[in-house]
């Protein structure tokens, strides 16, 4: 699967959350830049968003977050996923890929402390945008 961020498909429309940390015990002073990323495979309907996170323009973190609950994932993996290692697909979760730079427990907690249903809403509705994007895409490539 390759993610792209959202508004590679989206434009200038698209919104970055951001939010500035001072004084934390946990985390560096700065600010964190939410960067939604969205699945190009037109054939994959994984419904999440892989979510980089930027402090002060640096990569430090990657959240995994699947809005869908446990069960449509292990459905929409199937039989496979229970004879291998697979992580948890629903809810927040770093990512196996994830740099790590800040700690990751503390940042997990701030972003799930951010997450509501307008933030959640908006994942949903750029996964659609970026999912509509890339099978209007890959209907004009199979026309030639």
């Amino acid at each position: 699967m390759n993610f792209v961020p959202a508004g590679e498909f989206i434009g200038r429309s698209h919104r970055v959350r951001a939010i500035r940390i001072m004084r934390s015990p946990q985390l560096p002073d700065g600010e964190y830049a939410f960067i939604d990323s969205y699945c190009t495979d037109p054939g994959c309907d994984c419904r999440k968003t892989m979510i980089q996170v930027m402090h002060d323009g640096k990569l430090v973190s990657i959240i995994n977050y699947g809005w869908e609950s446990p069960e449509f994932y292990r459905d929409w993996i199937g039989e496979s996923a229970k004879d291998s290692f697979m992580p948890e697909m629903s809810g927040a979760s770093i990512d196996m890929t994830s740099p790590d730079l800040v700690n990751p427990d503390a940042l997990l907690a701030l972003f799930s402390s951010l997450l509501n249903e307008e933030w959640i809403t908006r994942f949903k509705r750029h996964y659609g945008k970026v999912k509509s994007a890339v099978s209007k895409k890959s209907k004009k490539c199979r026309k030639r």
